[in-house]
Formats: C-alpha cells, sequence, structure tokens
C-alpha cells in the first residue's frame, strides 16, 4: 500500500508506485525471508486497513477494486 500524509504534515515521505502487483512483491519478499528464518516467529504484519487520508490501505476502491486484498490472497494462500 501507500503513505502519504504530507497534507496533514507539510512535509512526509511518500510512497510511489503503490500497486497490487509492487504491493504483492513486497508481500512475497517479507514470506520469502520468514521462510528463510524459521527459528523466529512467523509474523508478517500488514498497514493498514482503513488509512484513506494516508493512502494506505487495504479496502476495495475504484481504481484497483479487490487488488490489494487478492495480492494477500495470492501470495498467502495461493502460493503465487
Amino acid at each position: 500500500m501507500g503513505w502519504d500524509n504530507s497534507p496533514r504534515t507539510g512535509r512526509s515521505a511518500v510512497v510511489k508506485n503503490n500497486t497490487p502487483e509492487n504491493f504483492a512483491k513486497g508481500l512475497r519478499m517479507a514470506k520469502a525471508y520468514v521462510d528463510a528464518h524459521p527459528k523466529q516467529v512467523p509474523l508478517i504484519t500488514i498497514n493498514s486497513w482503513n488509512e484513506w487520508t494516508e493512502t494506505s490501505y487495504l479496502q476495495p476502491d475504484n481504481k484497483y477494486g479487490y487488488g490489494y486484498l487478492q495480492a494477500i490472497k495470492q501470495v498467502f494462500l495461493d502460493g503465487k
């Protein structure tokens, strides 16, 4: 997902190119890391469900539909 809270803060780091495809790449990287470290707790935290004003949300939208949720399903349930 993305991140941009600059409208509220005036300055902020901004995540660009936040598409479901790029989100899936990040999820695959996180999964590969967890899989490669079996002695660690296998926990991946995803931020966040509904931070619309920061462009950091998983809920369906008009641009990508269910794309972010489908990316999670593909990586963690379908193994793609």
